[in-house]
């Protein structure tokens, strides 16, 4: 049987599944903010983030199930990546399709940015698999990667 896996546009009732994902001890080693979350600032922060042009949140889904998060945010003309999978689907390709499928959503030549923890060698071997460039002005602890995307 054929996993049936998709994006879906994230709804207020995601709100607890992803306070549970982003306090995930190694979704917090590796943000740049490692401190804990707490619950009414997650709220606060997601409500007001669910409202924004600027903000885009989705949820992966896998045979039914909420098993990762792909953010988007305006900056400039470019869209900042921040995402994670569910640390019992970890390390099998989740990642990767998360970006395999935002990017399908995107207009075509719509630049997209992450930055990963120098740290955190998973994220980057992701955004290099999936085509992102390195550039040559990340910082100390952090690499920049940037990707012109979009199928539409």
């Amino acid at each position: 049987m054929e996993e049936q896996l998709f994006l879906r546009p994230a709804t207020l009732d995601d709100i607890n599944v992803l306070f549970e994902w982003v306090n995930e001890p190694a979704v917090r080693q590796n943000s740049f903010n490692t401190a804990i979350i707490n619950f009414e600032e997650h709220e606060s922060w997601y409500k007001n983030a669910l409202s924004k042009d600027t903000t885009q949140i989705f949820i992966l889904m896998k045979d039914g199930q909420p098993i990762g998060q792909i953010r988007l945010t305006a900056k400039g003309q470019a869209w900042d990546i921040d995402y994670s999978v569910d640390v019992n689907y970890r390390g099998n390709g989740y990642g990767g399709r998360l970006f395999e499928l935002v990017e399908q959503e995107l207009q075509k030549g719509t630049e997209l940015v992450g930055e990963v923890k120098s740290s955190n060698v998973a994220s980057q071997k992701v955004f290099e698999r999936q085509g992102y460039q390195r550039m040559a002005n990340s910082g100390e602890d952090y690499y920049t990667y940037i990707k012109k995307v979009g199928a539409k």
